[in-house]
Order: structure tokens, then C-alpha cells, then sequence
């Protein structure tokens, strides 16, 4: 974290209650609020992997997300459709890194999006004149795309404000952000800067803004004293109106589960699916935080997270906090699973252009933009489009039209209630009811057909509950707050 900044200080002034210890608000510039801001851009599998490195022995639970990321750790190579999918949701991509990476401490270490070819891209008559974000894919004529293409970027610290344009600002425990005016009128009491445990802080930070609603206090004050107070779900029912326009925009797109109910409790022990919905759930992983609470809508209380929403779209200086829709890289589009969101489209991938010289005496190829300039191009040379090929894909011609998914077609899986995903067979069924002590004439099968409603509930209730399926699928009410037993909780052992 922060390589190119030794020992990076962000200056704060903390207005403090010093009966009750608590902090009125801070005074921030904007180095220190993009950083909130940029909480909001992580996508949600990155947040689940830096809160597990920041608490090692155990993660702050996240809904069910937690254990979606687990389950892609734990399951084994042979059931992803290539290696690249299984990497890109252990490590998402974002479109905002390079904006994030001008912030002044960066908490995130996911390392900037690369492109790969083939090293023989020029000289093959069978190369497929691809490229990848991922060096784990195959061209068409069989070789890893090993070699990196070189751009050139500006990089480096932001001269002004990244996500905000301001000198001051205001900033309340529970995170609501807004322009500083009344500075002068006020004496702060206590100035505090951070240096040498900086990312460390930033991370609990980035913690109790899901576990507390007064996330300054619980930082920098270190009192921890309202851990998950906040953390509600109240799905609103859609309008007539919300209800028709979904089916005729998306019209018969469904994913159809058989769901396992206990008779007596009427919650949902497991579902038996197929492919798509388990790349519907994996998919949530690369949604961003602020799309995640965009889609979901109203009737959500998860620690301060909606006040730092709301700031970020009042304040956003470039209008990125005010997008409708959420956009995610292009390589994560699979089928119809990001239609059923509604709100998720796939970033379409540039075309780059390879400049290729040839001459009598020497051989010479450079690496353009994703613009092509058709004036380097002169007698006995080319310019070579280069076009992506999607990495969940191997063979010829995998171009980024192509919407594969990210496991194996035609393999079953058994998704838990809290949203644990192994693949399907009878040991793992049998193992299941045998540890929860139920019979099978305890047990009745549900055929349920998820449309867009159905899916957006399900991620709604992803985000706060432990038990994701019961309460979006089913409708129940779901008061738990206490993460449940679950061995991806304890470690989870590695399926190989």
C-alpha cells in the first residue's frame, strides 16, 4: 500500500465531547474524503478480502458476501470454466482504480488492469490479434498471452480533489459529509495526524463504516462501542407500475431453482441450480459498494453506509456519484445475469492498435492507444487492431461479445441459505441433513423461478442478513445480526 508515498499523514481537526468522549465531527480537506469516497468504488468481493486481511483471525461479516467470496476460494480449478475466472473474482476489477489511485493512502492492493498478447502475435498466422486482461488466458493458437502492452499513463498524485472540490470539510460521526462554512466560528480542540500505522487506520475505518453508526468515534478514539447496533432490512414492496415495466423490459428471462424447505420452520435449508445463478451470485462480487446500495434501494440500515452514499452523490465533483447505472469492466459479463439487475451494464473493451515496422534491416512493433493514428502508417508497415478476447473462454475466436460464464456449463450446485456455494452431489446433501439432524420427511421441494424482483431482493438481502435466501426467495423476515456457524468462518479447507 502507497509505495510511491513514504509514511503518508493525513491531518484531521476532531471537535471531541470530552464528557462523553465522543467526536462532534471532523474538519477534512479533501485528501481524507476521497478516501471515504473511495470506499464506495471497491467492489464488494475486494472489501470482503481487506477486511479478512485486516482482522486475520476473523472477518467482519458482510451479509452473505463473506461467505460467496469463500466459496469461490475454497472450490476447486476444475469446475471454473478457465483460470481467469476464478482469479478475476478473487481479485475484481474496477473501472474507478486509476481515479482511486491518485488518492492520498490507498487501502486497496489490487494492482492496476493489465493487458497481455501473444508473444507471437505478429509472426502467427494463428494467433486470434487478441489481447487479455489476464495473463492466464490462451490465444487461439495456443500460447499463454504472456506479454504485457506498455501505455503510457499519468499516474501520480492528484493535483486537486479526485472524487471532491473543496478546502474544507465537514464531517459528522455517523459520516455525513457536507462543505465546511462555519470553520472560523468554532475552536478545535484537538488536531491529530497519522503517519506510520496509517493504512491500519484506514482499514478500521473502512470496518465500522458496516459496523457502527459512529465510525470517527470507533476509529479514532478506539472505544469499538457500538459494533453492530445497525443492521436492518426492510424490502419495500414494488408499485403496479415498477412490477410491469419489469416484465415487458426484460420479458421472459428467469433462473429457476429447486429449493429444499423445512415444513416446520418454512425457511430454505438449500437450493439445487444450475450455472446461472451461481455466476449471478459470483457476479455480485464485482459490483461496487455504491452500486450494491444503488440497485437495493430504500428500507436498508447497515451501519453508516447510507449516509456516505448520500454524501457522495450531493458532493461528487465529476457527477460519477450521480450515475444511474452501475458499470463494471467488460470481462465480467456473463449471459443475461447482469440484465436481471437492470441497473448493471458491461463497460464495452477499447480496441487498441499495434503500430508493426517492417524494413530490410530491422523489425520494429509499438504499442498504441486505443485510438489509432493513421498517420505512422507509411510503405511496408501496418496497423494491427487488436480486439479483447473474453478470458472465461478458451479456443478460437473468443471475442468479448461472447458471454461465457464463470464455472463449467452443465454443472450442479448446492447453495445454502447463507449463501455457501459447492458443487452438488449426493454425499454433500446427505452430509448436510446428518449435521442438522432433519429427515427427509421433514423436508419439501420448491420450484421457484427468479425475474428481476426476485433477484434484486436476493442481493438486498446479501448485504444484511445471514440468511439470503429465505429472506429474498421467501419473503421472511430476518432479525439475526450474529454471524452463523459456518466453516467458511473457521477457515475454510482448500477443495483441490
Amino acid at each position: 500500500m502507497c509505495d510511491d508515498l513514504e509514511k503518508p499523514v493525513i491531518s484531521l481537526k476532531l471537535l471531541i465531547d470530552a464528557k462523553k468522549n465522543k467526536v462532534v465531527f471532523a474538519e477534512a480537506g479533501e485528501d481524507f474524503v476521497d478516501i471515504l469516497f473511495s470506499f464506495l468504488t471497491l467492489p464488494m468481493g475486494t472489501i470482503v478480502r481487506l477486511l479478512k486481511m485486516h482482522q486475520k483471525s476473523k472477518s467482519v461479516p458482510i451479509g452473505c458476501f463473506n461467505n460467496i467470496y469463500a466459496s469461490v476460494a475454497s472450490m476447486a480449478m476444475k469446475h471454473f470454466s478457465t483460470e481467469a475466472s476464478k482469479q478475476m473474482l478473487l481479485y475484481p476489477g474496477s473501472l474507478n482504480h486509476d481515479k482511486c489511485q491518485k488518492t492520498k493512502l490507498r487501502i486497496d492492493d489490487t494492482q492496476a488492469t493489465k493487458c497481455f498478447m501473444c508473444p507471437m502475435f505478429v509472426r502467427s498466422g494463428q494467433c486470434s490479434k487478441g489481447y487479455s486482461n489476464f495473463n492466464t488466458s490462451r490465444c487461439s493458437c495456443g500460447n499463454l498471452m504472456s506479454e504485457v502492452i506498455q501505455f503510457q499513463g499519468e499516474g501520480g498524485r492528484a493535483s486537486a480533489g479526485v472524487f471532491v472540490r473543496s478546502a474544507s470539510f465537514m464531517i459528522t460521526d455517523d459520516l455525513k459529509v457536507e462543505v465546511h462554512s462555519v470553520l472560523s466560528t468554532l475552536k478545535v480542540l484537538k488536531e491529530l495526524g497519522y503517519a506510520a500505522d496509517c493504512d491500519k487506520l484506514v482499514a478500521t475505518l473502512l470496518e465500522c463504516l458496516f459496523t457502527s453508526d459512529s465510525p470517527l468515534t470507533d476509529t479514532f478514539l478506539k472505544k469499538k462501542s457500538s459494533v453492530g447496533i445497525k443492521r436492518m432490512l426492510s424490502p419495500p414492496a414494488l408499485s403496479n407500475e415498477e412490477e410491469e415495466g419489469e416484465s415487458e423490459s426484460k420479458g421472459d428471462q428467469t433462473i429457476t431453482l429447486n429449493a429444499y424447505v423445512r415444513k416446520k420452520e418454512g425457511n430454505i435449508m438449500y437450493v439445487e441450480c444450475g450455472e446461472d445463478f451461481v455466476d449471478l451470485l459470483f457476479t455480485f462480487l464485482a459490483l461496487p459498494l455504491e452500486s450494491v446500495w444503488g440497485i437495493s434501494g430504500k428500507g436498508i440500515i447497515l451501519g453508516c453506509v447510507g449516509n456516505l452514499c448520500k454524501s457522495f452523490k450531493e458532493l461528487s465533483a465529476d457527477g460519477s456519484g450521480r450515475e444511474a447505472k452501475c458499470v463494471i469492466p467488460h470481462y465480467y459479463k456473463c449471459d443475461q445475469k447482469q440484465l436481471l439487475l437492470d441497473a448493471v451494464t458491461t463497460h464495452k473493451p477499447p480496441t487498441y492498435y499495434r503500430f508493426v515496422s517492417f524494413s530490410a534491416n530491422h523489425f520494429r512493433e509499438y504499442c498504441l492507444s486505443d485510438k489509432s493514428d493513421k498517420r505512422l502508417v507509411y510503405a511496408w508497415d501496418k496497423l494491427l487492431p487488436v480486439t479483447c478476447i473474453d478470458p472465461k473462454s478458451e479456443g478460437n475466436n473468443n471475442t468479448a461479445d461472447q458471454s461465457s460464464g464463470f464455472v463449467k456449463k452443465g454443472t450442479k450446485f448446492m447453495v445454502t441459505d447463507d449463501l455457501i456455494i459447492t458443487p452438488s452431489n449426493a454425499a454433500s446433501v446427505l452430509g448436510m441433513l446428518k449435521d442438522k439432524q432433519i429427515s427427509l420427511e421433514d423436508v419439501e421441494c420448491r420450484v421457484i423461478s427468479m425475474k428481476q424482483e426476485e433477484v434484486i431482493r436476493l442481493l438486498r438481502a446479501s448485504l444484511v442478513t445471514f440468511s439470503a435466501l429465505s429472506t429474498g426467495l421467501l419473503a421472511m423476515e430476518s432479525d439475526s445480526t450474529s454471524a452463523p456457524e459456518s466453516r467458511f468462518y473457521k477457515k475454510p479447507k482448500i477443495e483441490t
